[in-house]
């Protein structure tokens, strides 16, 4: 499997994590994906239906190198909280809802760090 599987493989499970936690209206997708268009499906038939969808508003990157004490992930997330939730309590669940859908894609002891930054109130 090749890295870009692995990393698309986090990113969705990070993505489906994020989206079902408490207080989450949506993710929000950074100007860096709008302009890149990798927030929004590709028009025209340009992807093949097979294709995975595009994850806005999630990054993944690997850390250090594999196999090393500091080998893991770092996942940026930016979101819109629901009107009425508290963003500490969202940040939280999200934070550790991700983690464990991290490490049940890979490892259990997967070195996962996850920022969450909240965009908006929905």
């Amino acid at each position: 499997m090749s890295d870009q599987d692995v990393t698309d493989r986090v990113t969705r499970a990070a993505a489906r994590a994020a989206e079902e936690a408490p207080g989450v209206a949506f993710l929000r997708p950074g100007l860096a994906e709008l302009v890149r268009g990798t927030a929004l499906p590709h028009l025209k038939g340009t992807t093949a239906p097979a294709d995975p969808p595009r994850t806005g508003g999630v990054r993944a990157r690997r850390q250090g190198t594999q196999g090393t004490p500091r080998a893991g992930w770092r996942l940026e997330l930016h979101l819109a909280v629901l009107d009425g939730h508290r963003a500490l309590d969202v940040t939280r669940a999200v934070r550790a809802a991700v983690t464990d859908a991290v490490r049940g894609e890979l490892a259990a002891d997967t070195d996962v760090t996850v920022a969450v930054t909240v965009t908006d109130i929905a």
